[in-house]
């Protein structure tokens, strides 16, 4: 008979793992003061070194923490088994990118950080809207719609492209950096990992648009929101500056990937959401 895992199990690991990403996050601003610096800023090779460090060390304490456990690494959505479906569900998110268009259209409202804020909630809600609507896997077979929904998008990169001059070097390494590090390396800690874990202990009292779902979407949501909270925070460089908007738009976000990995049972879909958000509000910034 499984043995059943009670919330005091679960929580003192959650915190050890928060507590890390909480230096890691500190980490990435070690010795260069200032605000992070975005795409085209060019950062030097030793910061990217570290930020790729650094994830990579996330993804490795995650999964060995499954490991380590005994769990096998399906209890924390890791499957390839509805694929197709995912990947249409993920591409939907995308939405949620669409809060970088009136700072593009209006430039005066770029530096707005609580009106851009709205716009970034909003858009979340809507694509978490849209989400909800979708059948389960469940409910109707895997296609390959959401292969053709992720090459929609191709044409819209190629038009923008031929309107500007790019670096296309940068372009593909911000892809790949999104992906592989960002969105698979955050996603297999939070929603893999931490949200399955505290799944065990909370269950799924509670279901919406017929997702059943618990208090671990929320904590794990909330706690992703306080990793980017403090982005700016480095009492290293005696800098103690808090990201407000940042850690509410990313508790927001975070409920949205959360929602989609209870509603696919799997981390793939948040894990291609999250790398198609961030290319969706970073590439712009590059055109």
């Amino acid at each position: 008979m499984p043995r059943s895992h009670s919330v005091t199990d679960i929580l003192p690991i959650e915190f050890l793992v928060l507590s890390f990403l909480g230096f890691e996050d500190c980490s990435l601003y070690f010795g260069r003061p200032g605000r992070r610096r975005r795409p085209s800023d060019a950062p030097s090779p030793l910061w990217g070194k570290t930020v790729c460090t650094n994830v990579q060390i996330m993804r490795a304490l995650s999964v060995g923490a499954i490991a380590l456990t005994k769990r096998g690494f399906a209890s924390a959505g890791f499957t390839l088994k509805n694929w197709r479906y995912d990947l249409s569900i993920a591409v939907i998110c995308v939405i949620s990118a669409a809060a970088f268009i009136p700072p593009l259209v209006f430039p005066s409202l770029a530096d707005n950080e609580p009106l851009n804020s709205v716009f970034s909630i909003a858009a979340t809600l809507v694509a978490l809207l849209v989400v909800s609507k979708e059948r389960t896997a469940n409910e109707k077979a895997s296609s390959s719609k959401g292969g053709m929904q992720l090459l929609a998008l191709v044409p819209a990169f190629s038009v923008a492209a031929m309107m500007a001059s790019i670096d296309y070097g940068l372009i593909l390494s911000t892809a790949i950096f999104q992906f592989f590090f960002v969105g698979f390396g955050e996603e297999i800690i939070f929603r893999g990992y931490m949200q399955s874990r505290l799944n065990e202990g909370f269950g799924y009292p509670w279901k919406f648009a017929g997702v059943k779902f618990g208090p671990g979407l929320l904590i794990t949501s909330i706690l992703f929101g306080v990793l980017h909270l403090l982005n700016p925070f480095n009492p290293l460089q005696g800098q103690y500056t808090l990201a407000i908007w940042s850690g509410i738009n990313s508790t927001f976000g975070g409920f949205l990937f959360g929602f989609v990995r209870e509603k696919t049972g799997d981390v793939l879909a948040p894990s291609i959401a999250h790398g198609l958000v961030d290319l969706g509000q970073i590439v712009p910034l590059l055109l």
